[in-house]
């Protein structure tokens, strides 16, 4: 065999064997099963079955429920549920709904309504109601002891009539102690005084002399300068709420 000869064999067998290696390496390649791609973080997105490539990750952001605290609203003169609804960038279907309303033409001045809130991803808001007024009960007064009798006040004399230094007004109690605080004693002209705090107890006398001095526990000063009582004048003894107790006339 001459050397040509001997070069083109070598070459077709080369050739050959190229062909099929790379036919081989290109079959070996279509038949591999393809890896999925890395991710960001070490995460890979889940296999199809299909073979078809995989879709991408999600970006939408899940809603989010803010709590949210709703408005309270004092209803004012000239209001209506629609110019509330328009201040407040709320329907008038929500309002009526959060504040149990069945006409919207019915308000109170002074009503409260609760302004509804919308909170992100359109979940209803949780409506709060304004806390209830809580109004404490009066302490209860005190109760008069049934076995103590009631006080009975009268008007014994008018002493000294028409003379400011003598004239001398003496009122005893037939019943039960009383606080003198807030009684009156009157004439039918405009003349009034009114008794200081003092206890009256039973069968005790109390003084009120029409002029000026320094009162005890048996004598109180009016502080007049000129004389009040004067012969058949009435002198009229009344509680604190206004009740007449007793009433005498000037002999």
């Amino acid at each position: 065999m001459s050397t040509k000869r001997l070069l083109g064999y070598l070459l077709l067998n080369a050739l050959v064997s190229a062909t099929v290696m790379l036919s081989i390496l290109w079959l070996w390649d279509r038949a591999r099963p393809a890896l999925p791609s890395p991710l960001v973080g070490g995460n890979t997105p889940a296999a199809v079955a299909d073979g078809s490539p995989p879709a991408p990750p999600s970006t939408t952001t899940p809603s989010v429920f803010a709590s949210a605290t709703p408005t309270v609203y004092v209803v004012q003169a000239g209001d209506t549920l629609g110019t509330i609804a328009q201040q407040f960038d709320v329907s008038v279907e929500s309002l009526m709904a959060a504040n149990g309303l069945t006409d919207p033409n019915v308000l109170s001045v002074g009503q409260t309504l609760v302004i509804p809130v919308t909170v992100e991803g359109g979940a209803p808001p949780t409506v709060v109601l304004p806390p209830t007024l809580t109004i404490e009960a009066p302490l209860p007064t005190a109760t008069r002891d049934p076995n103590v009798p009631l006080p009975r006040l009268t008007i014994r004399e008018v002493v000294g009539a028409g003379s400011l230094a003598d004239e001398t007004l003496v009122i005893v109690n037939e019943g039960g102690p009383v606080d003198l605080a807030g009684w009156t004693v009157r004439d039918e002209v405009g003349h009034l005084y009114t008794f200081p705090s003092l206890t009256l107890f039973t069968d005790g006398a109390i003084k009120v002399h029409t002029t000026s001095g320094a009162d005890t526990v048996t004598d109180l000063y009016w502080g007049q300068s000129e004389a009040v009582w004067a012969s058949g004048q009435a002198v009229l003894l009344s509680d604190p709420a206004g009740n007449l107790h007793a009433r005498f006339t000037v002999p």
